[in-house]
C-alpha cells in the first residue's frame, strides 16, 4: 500500500502539469502595444455564433476592465441574443497582461487609474492618461478589430464601470462622433468634482454633438457620493443633447460591486435591443386600425387599442400572454421588453391594413385578419 501511495504522489504532479487551459469557444486573444502611450494591452474578443454567414455585420462593443468583465459581458450578450433581446455583438475586452487570479492587484489598479482618468489627483497619483487611452481605442484598437472582422462602425459602443464609467463619460463628451452606444456604469463623477459636468457645457458648444444611446446605472447602496451625481449626469445629458437617447436606473439593494451584472444586462438591452428603441405616440384612429384577431397558420394574435398604444394577446404553452406594443412608426409596432416581437403593417392601394408582417419567437410570418 505504501508503494502505491508513493507512486501516486510522484505521478500526480506530472498529471497536473500535463493539463492545459480550457479554451473558451468563440473567443480570441492577442496583445497590442499602443503607439500612443507605449502600454501593452491584452485584448479579448468574443465573436457571435454564425458571424461568417451574417448578412448584416454586427457592431463592436468595447468594454474597459476586460480582465474582470470580459467573460461576464460575452456570456450575458450570448444569452440575450439567444432570446432575441439584443442584436449580435462583437465583445472586445481591453485588459492588461495580468495573470494573477486576485484581479485587483496593485499593478492592475495602477494601470486602470492611469487609463480611465482625465487628470492626476494627489490622493490617487498616477492618473491623467484618459486622453491617450481614448486615442489608442480610436486610432489603433477599434480600427484593427473592425477591419479584421468587418464590423459595423455605425453602432459601435463603449462601456465601463466605476473609473471605467468616468472614462466612458469622458469619451462621450470629448469624441461624440466615434462611438454611438455608451454604458456609463456607476461612474466615478466625484473625480475632481465637478470636472465631469464642465464637459457637458463644453460639448454643447462643440461642432459635433453627442448622439446615439447612453445608459447610466448605479446601485442604490453606493452612497451620496455616487447616486446623486449619476442622476444629475443623466438629467444633464437628456436636457442638452436631443440626439442622444438617455436611459438610467438606480438598482435597489445593490452595491458598487453587486450591481455590475444586472446593470450590464439592462444596459445591453437598452443599447442594442428594443428596450432602448425610440417610440412615437399613435393617434386613436391609428391605434384602432390594428384592432382585431390576426392569424398566420396555427398562430393567432389579438390586437386591441389602449389609451397609450396597442395591446397584444396570444396563446402560448396553454396560457394567454398579454403585453403592450409600442410604435416605432405608424406602420411598425414592437415590444420593448420581454417578448421579442415586431409587426409591420401591409396596406392596400387605399391605405387600409390588409396584413401584418410579424416577427414572433424569431420567425417572420404574414398575419391576416381572421374571417377575411
Amino acid at each position: 500500500m505504501r508503494f502505491f501511495a508513493v507512486v501516486l504522489a510522484l505521478l500526480l504532479p506530472l498529471a497536473l502539469l500535463a493539463q492545459t487551459p480550457v479554451a473558451v469557444s468563440g473567443t480570441e486573444q492577442f496583445t497590442l502595444t499602443s503607439r500612443t502611450n507605449g502600454v501593452e494591452y491584452r485584448v479579448d474578443v468574443w465573436l457571435p455564433p454564425g458571424l461568417d454567414t451574417m448578412t448584416v455585420r454586427p457592431p463592436v462593443f468595447v468594454l474597459t476592465d476586460g480582465n474582470l468583465m470580459f467573460h461576464l459581458a460575452h456570456q450575458t450578450t450570448g444569452g440575450l441574443a439567444i432570446s432575441g433581446e439584443v442584436q449580435p455583438l462583437i465583445i472586445v475586452g481591453v485588459s492588461y497582461p495580468e495573470t494573477d487570479g486576485r484581479g485587483y492587484t496593485p499593478a492592475y489598479m495602477a494601470s486602470r487609474t492611469r487609463d480611465y482618468t482625465p487628470t492626476n489627483l494627489a490622493a490617487m497619483p498616477g492618473g491623467g492618461g484618459g486622453r491617450a487611452f481614448l486615442a489608442f481605442l480610436k486610432d489603433e484598437l477599434v480600427p484593427l478589430v473592425e477591419s479584421r472582422w468587418r464590423a459595423d462602425p455605425a453602432r459601435r459602443g463603449l462601456g465601463g464601470h466605476s473609473l471605467g464609467g468616468l472614462f466612458v463619460t469622458y469619451a462621450l463628451l470629448h469624441e461624440p462622433g466615434f462611438f454611438a452606444r455608451y454604458w456609463i456604469g456607476s461612474p466615478s463623477l466625484w473625480w475632481e468634482k465637478p470636472l465631469a459636468f464642465t464637459w457637458v457645457t463644453e460639448a454643447k458648444q462643440a461642432a459635433t454633438q453627442p448622439k446615439g444611446r447612453a445608459y447610466l446605472t448605479v446601485g442604490a447602496e453606493e452612497s451620496d457620493v455616487m447616486v446623486p451625481p449619476m442622476r444629475r449626469m443623466a438629467t444633464e445629458l437628456t436636457r442638452n443633447f436631443p440626439g442622444l437617447r438617455v436611459g438610467s436606473h438606480v438598482f435597489v439593494d445593490e452595491s458598487h460591486g453587486s450591481v455590475i451584472g444586472a446593470a450590464l444586462s439592462r444596459a445591453l438591452r437598452f443599447l442594442y435591443g428594443e428596450y432602448g428603441r425610440p417610440s412615437i405616440a399613435l393617434s386613436p384612429a391609428a391605434r384602432a386600425e390594428y384592432a382585431g384577431t390576426w392569424t398566420a397558420g396555427p398562430q393567432t394574435v389579438r390586437l386591441r387599442p389602449t389609451t397609450t398604444g396597442v395591446s397584444l394577446s396570444l396563446d402560448s404553452f396553454g396560457q394567454t400572454m398579454t403585453t403592450e406594443l409600442q410604435a416605432a412608426a405608424r406602420d411598425t409596432l414592437f415590444v420593448a421588453a420581454g417578448l421579442t416581437a415586431q409587426f409591420v403593417a401591409v396596406r392596400d392601394a387605399k391605405g387600409k391594413i390588409v396584413a401584418l408582417r410579424g416577427t414572433l419567437f424569431g420567425a417572420t410570418q404574414e398575419f391576416t385578419r381572421a374571417g377575411k
